[in-house]
């Protein structure tokens, strides 16, 4: 009979696992790109990745077991403050399945469930629903040590520039510049650039105009933003979308002491099947982009027409907490200040007031509005540049994403603009249109 080996039963026989495995599968041993060097002496990255969230991580450790180890990821936060599971991210689970495998790259060790187990036992996991979010965090952050993936926190990257406009072989300026104390200034290059920037990346969190241009900014947020909850006890607050987020703030809202919260859904209903659903399939996850254009106009559009709707466990969360209101088909009409108060208008003419504002609309999408690609806006091909829905298909949003080639790389808007940009791969929700969600 066949030997197994035991499951490891603590974090520390787990590492030791994963170090095990990893010099298993080490094949080839040699790096195989030849380095470049810059006149400047500044360093030549062969991938520079920025993000070091899931993403960003998993992407450098995809690139190692490609034998690419010239990799730096470059993120904006302190370390253990990446991506949104300790900011934003206000459920209290995970929305994705259990059995949810992903940057462990198909080694066994390496994956969520085995981190779990080893750090809180297999009963602990045997009674999960779903992955707590918290736990999320420590695993990705255990992840990065166990790897040893670099990362350079508390760096912001600047405009991104091709050093030889005129050649599809130039190399990528990359400006850096700290955002606290340990964070890195000054230029380096790379002769590939992936954005792993997060849900927005291809633009920003968006709150519409109607709010902004009426209220002072320490009277509304978006609720993808810092948010200072305890000093919402007490007061009134309206928040404007029926997503998750929507749903995750006003709970957070009055479990944190707020009188009342209002959450504001535009529709004529709040949406109740899962659009988004199908990109769980295998199908969608592999082969999306060998579909026509034409189909994935249609199901791109679809799935933006329909939005998702919140998990059941998130609605419940906040519709049993005291203080709920929700309001179908109640858009905003007007969004005035009289005196110290919010004063709203719906479309069918309801009245409130409020003391605080939280928008949960999203984002947009809008390469000028990046600090990464402000200088490229002008140069990417978006959807809206490619393709020609048939009449009566049209939808402008779907239009503002970018026309991703294959491998995830932007394409020029107009041929021989910039040739470079095949250089700079987009790893975000931008990929939707194109590759399929990410």
């Amino acid at each position: 009979m066949a030997k197994t080996s035991p499951t490891p039963t603590s974090l520390a026989e787990l590492e030791a696992q994963v170090t095990h495995d990893l010099v298993l599968l080490e094949h080839p041993k040699t790096s195989w790109v030849p380095p470049r060097q810059h006149s400047s002496g500044a360093p030549v990255f062969d991938v520079l990745i920025v993000g070091g969230g899931q993403g960003g991580l998993a992407l450098s450790f995809a690139l190692r077991r490609e034998n690419v180890a010239n990799v730096i990821a470059v993120d904006r936060n302190p370390k253990g403050a990446e991506g949104p599971w300790s900011t934003y991210a206000r459920m209290p689970l995970l929305r994705t399945a259990l059995d949810l495998t992903g940057p462990d790259l198909g080694i066994p060790s390496l994956t969520p469930r085995a981190w779990f187990t080893a750090t809180h036992g297999v009963a602990a996991w045997d009674a999960l629903l779903r992955f707590p979010t918290a736990d999320w965090h420590e695993y990705l952050s255990w992840y990065r040590r166990v790897l040893n993936i670099p990362v350079w926190n508390e760096t912001e990257v600047g405009a991104l520039e091709a050093e030889n406009p005129a050649s599809a072989d130039s190399l990528i300026r990359v400006p850096l510049r700290p955002t606290g104390v340990s964070g890195r200034d000054g230029d380096v290059y790379a002769r590939e650039v992936v954005l792993a920037n997060g849900l927005e990346g291809c633009g920003e969190w968006h709150v519409p105009s109607q709010v902004t241009d009426a209220l002072p900014p320490e009277r509304y947020a978006q609720a993808n933003g810092t948010i200072d909850f305890s000093a919402l006890k007490g007061q009134r607050v309206a928040i404007l979308g029926a997503n998750a987020g929507a749903f995750d703030n006003a709970a957070v809202a009055l479990e944190a002491g707020a009188r009342e919260v209002h959450l504001f859904v535009r529709r004529r209903e709040i949406a109740k099947v899962n659009a988004h659903k199908p990109f769980d399939n295998v199908a969608y996850l592999k082969h999306f982009a060998e579909f026509s254009e034409l189909e994935r106009w249609r199901i791109t559009s679809h799935v933006l027409r329909t939005h998702q709707p919140p998990p059941q466990e998130t609605f419940d969360r906040a519709a049993a907490l005291d203080g709920f209101h929700m309001h179908e088909n109640a858009g905003w009409k007007s969004v005035t200040m009289s005196g110290s108060e919010i004063c709203i208008e719906t479309v069918r003419g309801e009245r409130f007031e409020f003391d605080y504002v939280i928008a949960a609309t999203g984002h947009i999408n809008d390469f000028a509005l990046r600090g990464e690609t402000a200088a490229l806006a002008d140069k990417i091909a978006l959807w809206r540049d490619r393709f020609s829905p048939p009449p009566g298909e049209e939808y402008p949003p779907a239009g503002t994403y970018p026309y991703l080639g294959r491998n995830f790389e932007f394409t020029e808007k107009s041929p021989g603009q910039a040739p470079y940009l095949h250089h700079i791969h987009c790893f975000t929700l931008g990929t939707l249109p194109s590759l399929g969600a990410r």
